[in-house]
């Protein structure tokens, strides 16, 4: 039986190791959290046309995703109905029907059954009921061209899951009118450590940057003035240190500096320009403060698996395991930056955070070290301290959630107390929500 109130204390300051590497707890996840949240699928850029789909996962289970004729997107669990073999191994493609490769049972881009083998006489003697026998549907719902699915009809709309943190999340993914687009297809990257281990290093935490990659940066910032915002500075106050915020357990820390995401580009010059002509264009999508943060520093994101730090990488951590997961990395961009400067973004997205990308490779190292010693025996029974700022958060009458200096561990405290609700709820109605604010003078 798993103690969740004894993992994480109730502040979620602390969390037993245990919860890195226990199979009962990997096992309960894939129902009580995995089972009922609501999880990135896809962005509409990367299904354009009718028929277009891709393949993906929520938890462990296999999904795929098809843009239908009505242009809506629907989701289906990746398995046949008849004896349940992997219906689609393409990741990606167009197609106006499935064939499954075992017994040739054959469904529609709708998700009905179309045809089975030896329907007459000769098999299913005319008794086989196709309406009954449709690929399983997902629930399905989407914000600013995110589209995420949710296995339980009972959880909260998407809208009410994101609650206030929408208020942050569109400088990221509604920036202008025109909105974002994912360029290509993801790269990936298998790592020997469990889920959230890889999830907590985009999540909220800045802390690590300089001491896991100063080197890189150091490489990075040669010759150029400023830096990424998040430098040691006594001399700093105030919003100058940046903004960390959760709300439902979402965490993103911020800047107001305007540039911070690309001051460690090659072409740092052009996307000051580009930043630059857009800025009137985000002040009035977004409202004169919101309208600095396209192109500041940000990292962040939403539980329990989808992460993003603009200018680098958009990213899903997929679980294979209580000691396992898969890395799926994107280059998001508006949709109105030039073609030329997409194309280098997406090579420097690679440089940096790629899967072999200067600060990934640090990361990935100190994320398999982190699971060697927590999976171990005596690792397994210590405490993991996310103590950084706590007592100092606070809720501000001109910000939505709860706040802090961006430097702290406010978003790890949001992600697992949020997390032991999940575990410890006997169905989604019991997960209580921030409740939203009115806030006075906010865009």
């Amino acid at each position: 039986m798993v103690d969740i109130d004894k993992l994480v204390s109730e502040d979620g300051a602390y969390v037993g190791r245990e919860v890195f590497s226990d199979a009962d707890i990997y096992k309960l996840e894939m129902k009580q959290v995995f089972g009922r949240s609501w999880l990135f699928l896809a962005h509409e850029t990367q299904l354009p046309n009718p028929q277009d789909y891709l393949t993906t996962f929520m938890g462990e289970d296999p999904v795929i995703v098809i843009h239908q004729e009505d242009g809506t997107l629907k989701a289906f669990l990746n398995a046949c109905r008849h004896r349940g073999p992997l219906l689609c191994a393409s990741e990606e493609g167009n197609a106006s029907s499935f064939t499954c490769p075992y017994h040739g049972w054959v469904y529609g881009a709708s998700g009905d059954l179309l045809d089975a083998p030896q329907e007459g006489n000769s098999g299913w003697h005319n008794e086989l009921n196709k309406e009954q026998h449709g690929l399983r549907p997902i629930r399905i719902e989407s914000y600013k061209g995110l589209y995420f699915g949710n296995f339980d009809e009972q959880a909260p709309s998407l809208e009410d899951y994101l609650g206030d943190y929408k208020w942050y999340a569109d400088t990221v993914f509604s920036p202008l009118p025109s909105g974002v687009e994912f360029l290509g297809g993801p790269m990936r990257q298998r790592l020997q450590c469990n889920w959230k281990i890889a999830s907590e290093n985009i999540f909220a935490d800045t802390y690590h940057v300089f001491p896991a990659h100063g080197p890189a940066v150091r490489v990075c910032l040669e010759g150029k003035e400023g830096g990424i915002g998040i430098e040691e500075d006594d001399s700093k106050e105030g919003d100058a240190l940046g903004i960390a915020v959760t709300v439902n357990g979402h965490s993103m820390g911020m800047q107001f500096d305007g540039m911070g995401a690309y001051v460690l580009n090659k072409n740092m010059g052009e996307w000051a320009a580009y930043l630059g002509s857009q800025r009137e264009n985000y002040i009035k999508q977004l409202g004169p403060r919101r309208g600095m943060m396209p192109g500041s520093s940000i990292n962040g994101g939403i539980f329990p698996n989808f992460m993003f730090v603009p200018g680098f990488t958009f990213r899903v951590i997929h679980p294979l395991g209580p000691n396992e997961c898969e890395i799926w990395m994107w280059t998001v961009v508006e949709k109105d930056v030039p073609a030329e400067l997409k194309r280098d973004q997406v090579k420097a997205n690679a440089r940096m955070l790629g899967t072999s990308g200067l600060f990934e490779t640090d990361d990935c190292a100190n994320m398999e070290r982190i699971n060697n010693t927590v999976s171990s025996y005596q690792g397994s029974k210590l405490i993991s301290n996310y103590s950084m700022g706590l007592g100092r958060e606070q809720h501000r009458d001109d910000l939505p959630g709860l706040t802090d200096q961006r430097l702290s561990d406010t978003g790890f405290r949001g992600y697992y107390r949020r997390w032991a609700l999940f575990m410890k709820a006997d169905k989604s109605s019991d997960i209580p929500l921030d409740k939203p604010r009115r806030i006075e003078g906010a865009e």
